[in-house]
């Protein structure tokens, strides 16, 4: 604010002599409300904050009295208070003001009284503050808080977490591939197998609140994502509730980080079943569209090639106020202790950063579709691989360097049961000695994100300086940050979440070997 003009409010003298061509900008600018009235207590100006906070216009404000805006009980209390102004301002008092629509706000109000150059009182400047809306931020600041504080204890936990998650989803996939078809401990195995991957389903409940994870942007089939997230959804729907997956054969990739892609169809898919009361469908479909709707960096005019990723329920729907603010932060229309209000919010922040878009169509009693559009890859199609075990020649040689000897141990008996030559390695400089002594033979190096020492991406960095060709796969359970990781890698890769599955591993791996064939093939 302007020095001359900040003084002259502070004082209250002398307001009256402010151009108004240099005062307007600034009231117009001010978060408050700011609400001028003449000696008879009349409207004479009112900034869009003000009128906002009345559910009016300016210009319907001017020329009205104060007291049409109050409850005829306290209109003496308010005449005292605009005559106590006239010879000094700092009180504030809290009044009650009835807006366009009848319900009622409480304001704290200030006044400066306005003066003439001889010092005649000319009418007073009211400051008037929303005192329900800043309690309503102080109580958000808090429960941000308090969240935060859980997202650090969550962050202290869930990588150690998924690592025990791999190993023992891990080890008890290997022991149910050494059984015959038939043989009842499988069925125990099974039932190990299902407990994990409902364990996995509460990890990504923490994730859905928190925002830790180190992300890796790369190439992914949307469908091949959803697809995996199915068995882990199935548990949290319940029984009542059916998911079906409709999926256009032709449809796109995209360039995503993975973790957050999951996160946003779980916590659609979740929302989607606390919409049926009764239980209910939900559809997820993926499939290619254009849209015009979206300005992208780095594109032209015209429609935009979108893949788009639909939740749809078939539940209670939303009115137009519900669905006006279902992205805010803390905004949830579920009961006290059964939502935190950001699930939605999470999900848009995760789509706008991935330069997409994310919309709701709804109504009362006619269910909700949430609508995800992506940006759709070109030529993707040349690089789709199939949902099935994928296969590599037997002469593929993979780093494995992973610092928890479970997960290392795993992984490295469910690729050489798939024919991989694997050296493995439990850390960074151990990894780059192996390297050293490996030389060109490696095809792919796989390793965690967080380890002791040398973490990931600079071990990949490292190894790629020397060998820019090697196909890489950064694993990783939830880490904190850029100051656990790094930040993004530096290296682009392939990214695997803990806990993951030997196909998963090897479909990681099929990947980078690719990608590498095909740095191989263009220096050619």
């Amino acid at each position: 604010m302007d020095r001359e003009i900040q003084d002259q409010l502070n004082t209250g003298t002398s307001v009256a002599q402010v151009p108004m061509d240099r005062l307007h900008p600034i009231l117009e600018s001010a978060f408050d409300g700011v609400w001028l009235v003449d000696v008879e207590g009349r409207t004479t100006y009112a900034n869009k904050a003000m009128a906002a906070l009345l559910g009016s216009t300016p210009d319907e404000m001017r020329g009205r009295r104060i007291m049409e805006f109050l409850d005829q009980a306290i209109w003496a209390r308010v005449e005292g208070f605009l005559e106590r102004q006239r010879t000094h301002s700092g009180e504030r008092i809290e009044i009650r003001l009835r807006r366009a629509d009848g319900t009622e706000l409480v304001g704290l109000v200030a006044g400066i009284p306005i003066e003439t150059h001889d010092g005649v009182y000319v009418g007073t400047m009211l400051d008037v503050s929303d005192v329900a809306g800043k309690r309503s931020h102080d109580v958000q600041v808090v429960e941000n808080q308090r969240l935060e504080g859980i997202g650090l204890f969550a962050g202290g936990i869930v990588h150690d977490f998924n690592n025990l998650m791999t190993a023992i989803q891990g080890y008890a996939e290997l022991a149910r591939a050494a059984l015959p078809e038939g043989d009842p401990v499988r069925e125990d195995i099974e039932q190990v197998l299902a407990s994990g991957a409902r364990a996995t389903a509460i990890t990504r409940k923490l994730l859905a609140f928190t925002r830790r994870q180190i992300p890796v942007s790369v190439d992914v089939d949307p469908a091949q994502v959803i697809s995996d997230l199915i068995p882990i959804l199935r548990p949290l729907m319940g029984d009542d509730v059916e998911i079906v997956l409709e999926v256009d054969p032709d449809h796109g990739w995209i360039r995503v980080d993975p973790t957050g892609l999951e996160q946003v169809i779980v916590n659609l898919t979740v929302n989607a079943r606390d919409a049926m009361l009764s239980g209910g469908t939900v559809t997820i479909a993926v499939h290619d569209v254009e849209s015009t709707d979206l300005r992208l960096p780095d594109r032209g005019p015209g429609a935009i090639s979108m893949v788009r990723m639909s939740v749809s329920d078939t539940g209670i729907g939303m009115d137009d106020a519900t669905r006006a603010r279902i992205f805010d932060p803390f905004y949830t229309t579920k009961s006290p202790g059964k939502g935190t209000g950001l699930g939605l919010s999470t999900a848009f922040g995760i789509v706008d950063q991935a330069g997409g878009h994310i919309q709701v169509e709804t109504a009362p009693g006619q269910g909700s579709t949430f609508n995800v559009d992506l940006p759709r890859m070109e030529a993707a199609k040349a690089h789709r691989l199939r949902l099935v075990a994928p296969t590599l020649p037997r002469s593929c040689v993979v780093l494995l360097v992973d610092d928890d000897p479970a997960v290392r141990e795993f992984a490295r008996r469910s690729l050489v049961a798939a024919g991989y030559t694997v050296v493995a390695a439990d850390g960074g400089e151990e990894a780059l000695r192996a390297s050293e002594t490996w030389g060109d033979e490696i095809d792919v190096l796989i390793t965690d994100i967080v380890m002791q020492g040398i973490h990931g991406p600079e071990l990949a960095a490292r190894i790629r300086a020397q060998r820019p060709n090697i196909g890489v796969v950064f694993m990783s359970g939830y880490a904190e940050g850029s100051a656990a990781g790094g930040g993004e890698s530096r290296v682009s890769g392939e990214f695997l979440p803990k806990p993951f599955s030997g196909l998963a591993l090897r479909h990681a791996i099929a990947r980078a070997a690719e990608a590498s064939r095909g740095r191989v093939a263009l220096q050619q």
